[in-house]
């Protein structure tokens, strides 16, 4: 299947890398593209999950198609929301980066940094893959997603917003009182 961008004429060809056949393609922000995949023959379904604009595409396998919520808020990864399970998928890898468990899923209160650098950074940075969720109101939960390791900070008062820098070394978190709290991971 050929998608085209109507705006700029740009195509990405979407096919599946374990022969499956396209069932469903949802197009999000005029930019991201989501398709759903099945073998009928096998009953093996996948995910193709796309950016228009770098031509990346990744293909994970999924069973549990229907009733998914897709975030775009990060330009280099889509979380996918499905029965309380954060699962993170990188453009162009056919690997999901990992899984959380939260019941949050707002913008404000989710930062995923993936190998991000300030513009004239070095390329030898080393990788950094993280994500910083609630556990609930109260606890924030930044997670190393090719360690596994977990750090967990607690506040007294409900959060609002959090964000991790860059780095994915500090993380800013704001309160229900409005006090902003700054975190050395």
């Amino acid at each position: 299947v050929i998608v085209k961008r109507l705006e700029t004429g740009t195509r990405i060809v979407l096919r599946s890398l374990y022969g499956c056949e396209i069932v469903k393609i949802n197009i999000f922000q005029d930019r991201y593209v989501v398709a759903n995949t099945l073998d009928h023959a096998s009953s093996t379904e996948t995910l193709l999950l796309g950016d228009l604009a770098t031509y990346k595409l990744s293909e994970i396998s999924w069973s549990n198609g229907g009733n998914e919520k897709f975030v775009f808020d990060n330009p280099v990864c889509c979380i996918i929301y499905h029965a309380g399970e954060l699962t993170l998928v990188e453009y162009g890898s056919n690997e999901s980066l990992g899984a959380v468990r939260t019941d949050h899923i707002s913008g404000h209160l989710l930062s995923a940094r993936i190998n991000e650098r300030p513009t004239g950074a070095s390329s030898r940075c080393c990788e950094s893959k993280k994500i910083a969720y609630l556990l609930d109101a109260q606890t924030i939960n930044i997670k190393d997603l090719l360690t596994g390791n977990s750090v967990t900070v607690s506040q007294d008062s409900k959060i609002d917003w959090l964000e991790l820098n860059w780095r994915a070394s500090l993380l800013l978190f704001r309160d229900r009182r409005r006090l902003l709290h700054l975190y050395d991971i």
